[in-house]
């Protein structure tokens, strides 16, 4: 009985510590394309999938080949705005990172000899900043689980008594 009881109480606590993160909104960006303007430039706007602006989100650009030195670092508005003006002799894929509270998303925009390539702008895919939550939410429907069977193991217990 005391296992039973320690068992529930930890199967309790990782569901507490899990629910946040397991159930948590996801980022996502957005990108508008004035092909009017004299300037090569793209307007992102990272916002929450609860579509809450992501307001002072911090951004960071790298060029083409070098993932290592930031090309441009800078923040959104409280609009969760941005304005990409790539340097178009810098040609290849572009990576713009958008970053705040622990939310991410990733934008690869490509550059050719002509430009802004808008038919291939894509997200980077990139799971590795997301792998925790997935962790997370697995202990939260194992704590779940255990909570459940632990409520049925006591239940029966207590009606053969």
């Amino acid at each position: 009985m005391k296992t039973l009881i320690s068992g529930l109480l930890l199967s309790g606590s990782l569901l507490a510590s899990s629910a946040p993160a397991a159930f948590a909104h996801a980022a996502q960006t957005d990108y508008f394309v004035d092909l009017f303007a004299e300037d090569l430039e793209l307007e992102f706007t990272a916002s929450f999938s609860t579509g809450e602006p992501m307001a002072d989100a911090e951004v960071i650009v790298y060029a083409p080949g070098d993932r290592e030195t930031p090309w441009q670092e800078a923040m959104t508005d409280e609009a969760g705005q941005f304005t990409f003006k790539p340097d178009e002799t810098l040609v290849g894929d572009w990576r713009i990172e958008f970053e705040r509270d622990g939310h991410q998303d990733i934008r690869i925009v490509p550059i050719d000899d002509r430009g802004i390539d808008y038919q291939n702008i894509s997200d980077a895919g990139d799971t590795e900043f997301h792998e925790i939550a997935h962790l997370r939410m697995g202990l939260a429907a194992l704590s779940v689980t255990s909570l459940a069977i632990g409520a049925i193991v006591l239940q029966r217990r207590s009606s053969q008594q």
